[in-house]
């Protein structure tokens, strides 16, 4: 069952035994997210592990997804840096790699000083690929930001000629609702898949989040229940996401759901440092999750 619902698989890297970048994968993960149901890789983001990536491996990840990724499968990547001229030279690659979109935090480790600090920040950023569309990043939970993104955004559509959108991995819906009531020329992706049924019906139409690799046929049938008034049906079938998300709460969250869509599709190897390894504690539970997965999904 498939919906009007866009949705965009937050990608893992993945790495093999050595823990090095292992980019033959990359058309594996192309083709199982074709395969389900979902419109858009989003790779480099936080499921990606961008911070454990240097400026290289996060060129050559690109790269393998421009040149791997099947026909219909749009393709989006993330370009912050804690430094302004590695995301610079991100934006720049990534726009003649050929990406479909490409998204930013704010600086992080030390925020910007400024709400206007932080969208210089990031129109020095989108100035690198004036021709390809622009999302603001916003994950306060990771970066510390304390601007709203209604706020940044308002400023952004001023400042930035190509920004397009925001990626919105907050709880707040009220924050959400505001932000998509900017501007019409914005698009909010909701980021937080454990809280999708609410987040429909708050009015979103398109997300992007790591759940997505496995249970994108899943998120389909909850949008089309919601748009039907099922709510309890909606409810019912989002609960794997719930079910994840809360065991990777007790395990460092990007380490346990990598390793869990590892058993769901293409293996993408283990975390780099801090999200992996995992503890033996942790593997059972994946297994489980996994077990319950192949048995509702199509081609599990």
């Amino acid at each position: 069952m498939t919906s009007t619902l866009e949705i965009w698989a937050a990608t893992p890297t993945p790495f093999g035994p050595d823990g090095e970048l292992f980019l033959p994968v990359v058309a594996d993960q192309g083709k199982h997210l074709l395969a389900h149901g979902v419109h858009g890789a989003f790779v480099g983001g936080t499921s990606g592990e961008f911070p454990a990536l240097t400026t290289g491996e996060r060129k050559a990840l690109v790269d393998a997804w421009a040149a791997a990724r099947p026909d219909g499968l749009a393709l989006g990547t993330h370009v912050g840096h804690s430094t302004l001229a590695e995301a610079r030279e991100l934006a720049a690659h990534a726009q003649s790699a050929g990406v479909d979109l490409i998204a930013s935090v704010t600086p992080y480790f030390g925020v910007a000083n400024t709400l206007e600090t932080a969208v210089d920040f990031l129109a020095a950023v989108a100035a690198e690929a004036p021709t390809t569309p622009f999302l603001y990043y916003h994950f306060p939970g990771m970066t510390g930001s304390p601007y709203r993104p209604s706020e940044l955004v308002a400023l952004a559509v001023e400042r930035i000629p190509n920004f397009a959108g925001v990626k919105f991995t907050h709880e707040d819906l009220l924050e959400f609702d505001r932000t998509r009531a900017v501007s019409s020329k914005v698009r909010v992706y909701f980021g937080r898949d454990e809280l999708l049924p609410a987040a429909l019906a708050f009015g979103a139409d398109a997300v992007i989040g790591s759940l997505y690799n496995a249970l994108a046929p899943q998120a389909h049938q909850v949008a089309a229940a919601m748009a039907a008034g099922r709510l309890a049906d909606a409810l019912m079938l989002h609960e794997p996401f719930r079910q994840v998300a809360a065991e990777a709460g007790r395990y460092g969250g990007v380490g346990f759901v990598k390793e869990w869509l590892n058993a769901c599709g293409p293996d993408t190897g283990v975390a780099r440092t801090p999200w992996g390894p995992l503890p033996p504690a942790a593997h059972d539970t994946i297994e489980r999750l996994a077990a319950s997965w192949r048995a509702v999904t199509p081609e599990g």
